[in-house]
């Protein structure tokens, strides 16, 4: 029987529960996660965790906050004036936001408190600072195909031109005004 090893590429089911039970992640029947073992692509414990698992077994891992998604940061809460957002961008508590800066980052912030003239936006990721425990079955294995000495040779690329900057068009889903 095949065991999963690093470069291996496997399907895998998962959930995700936070330490007092609620569910928070669980993909859909027959929509397994498909990763390569060692990339670092899903969370490094876990990828290291799958490695010698048999189809079809299951383990349970819990990733400490710095291993999930990171600690909770207060300075990440921020108070901003209600009149920087469109006035046809529909705030209420709860709500997720897109931001759209302007350096071309994308960020999302979620409502956590309205008053006439305010909001406070929380840009930390809705599990920052939680364990989450995650169960993971091995549905399928491929074996990895390439020596492990071949995988690591990076080809660099011959830059012949300088990049150009394009300008983009402004994103209709950006909530805060624009001049």
């Amino acid at each position: 029987m095949k065991v999963v090893k690093d470069g291996d590429k496997v399907n895998i089911s998962c959930e995700a529960k936070l330490e007092n039970g609620v569910l928070c992640f669980k993909n859909e029947e027959e929509k397994y996660i498909e990763i390569v073992v060692g990339e670092g692509k899903f969370f490094p414990i876990v990828e290291n965790e799958l490695k010698e698992m048999k189809e079809g077994e299951t383990k349970k891992v819990t990733l400490e906050p710095k291993d999930a998604f990171g600690p909770y940061i207060n300075d990440l809460v921020l108070e901003v004036p209600k009149d920087v957002f469109r006035s046809d961008v529909n705030l209420e508590v709860g709500s997720r936001v897109k931001i759209d800066a302007p350096s071309g980052k994308t960020y999302y912030g979620t409502v956590t408190k309205l008053t006439e003239e305010a909001l406070t936006l929380d840009l930390n990721h809705p599990l920052a600072g939680k364990k989450v425990m995650i169960t993971v079955t091995v549905v399928s294995i491929e074996e990895n195909q390439q020596p492990s000495s071949e995988k690591k040779i990076r080809f660099p690329l011959k830059k012949t031109k300088k990049s150009q900057k394009v300008k983009s068009k402004r994103s209709t889903i950006n909530p805060l005004k624009t001049k």
